[in-house]
């Protein structure tokens, strides 16, 4: 069922902890407004008052072609691959790097700033060697700026009409729904959101990936802030681990 006007706890459109928030997919509620009790404005964008999780890229899967800084917060992609061993948590075709944390239950949520992406989640098992799908038959669902162009991760790609496009979006992870929805950090767009997604008990993890070069990526300075709020889409009930 689609709330229209109001969500079922009466906020305008939509509200964080709103029981349907995940039957709702891109375009269809336009804004989360700042009226409602979940939401709230901070100076890095539109968020609540939940704290986010702090996130960090793990180097031991990191593409060889993946710099990370020395914070393990920031990756840029060079031309020039580094010289690193080649193990099976590495990926080594597609240029992809996860997330330290492995989630299994409750909401979670992290920002990302990009200029050039696709980000998401992947299962913790997801392919690292040679090419694979990225879709959530894969185990990865996701998000992508690629070309002028905002997609979802399905397969098919499905295109995405936003403008302008987001400089920092939310991830948001909900493993008891099964469910992740992206948020635009700057207006509290929603982009989009995978609803009965098969995590099939497995953990879950941030998932990266950054095709061309020079093109880099970081994870919110504000998710190391506790005062910064996390996801408009997690009420307090969703509180994230620090």
């Amino acid at each position: 069922p689609h709330n229209t006007g109001r969500c079922a706890l009466g906020c305008p459109l939509h509200c964080s902890s709103c029981p349907s928030w995940g039957m709702f997919r891109s375009q269809e509620v336009p804004h989360l407004l700042p009226s409602c009790p979940g939401l709230s404005s901070a100076p890095d964008g539109l968020a609540p008052s939940v704290p986010a999780v702090k996130v960090t890229l793990d180097p031991d899967t990191a593409h060889p072609g993946l710099v990370l800084s020395e914070d393990h917060r920031r990756v840029r992609r060079e031309t020039k691959q580094q010289q690193v061993p080649d193990t099976p948590e590495r990926f080594d075709v597609r240029l992809c790097a996860l997330g330290r944390e492995e989630f299994t239950e409750g909401r979670h949520c992290w920002l990302v700033e990009y200029s050039g992406w696709a980000v998401g989640v992947a299962r913790a098992s997801v392919e690292r060697k040679g090419y694979f799908k990225r879709s959530p038959e894969q185990g990865v669902w996701a998000v992508e700026y690629n070309e002028g162009q905002l997609s979802s991760l399905t397969w098919p790609r499905t295109p995405l009409s936003l403008s302008p496009v987001p400089t920092r979006i939310w991830v948001c992870l909900d493993c008891t729904q099964q469910q992740v929805s992206f948020i635009s950090a700057d207006n509290g767009v929603e982009i989009f959101t995978f609803t009965a997604a098969s995590f099939n008990g497995e953990s879950i993890c941030p998932w990266f990936w950054l095709d061309k070069s020079g093109i880099q990526l970081s994870l919110g300075s504000s998710c190391l802030s506790p005062a910064t709020p996390a996801s408009p889409l997690l009420g307090p009930a969703g509180a994230a681990e620090e």
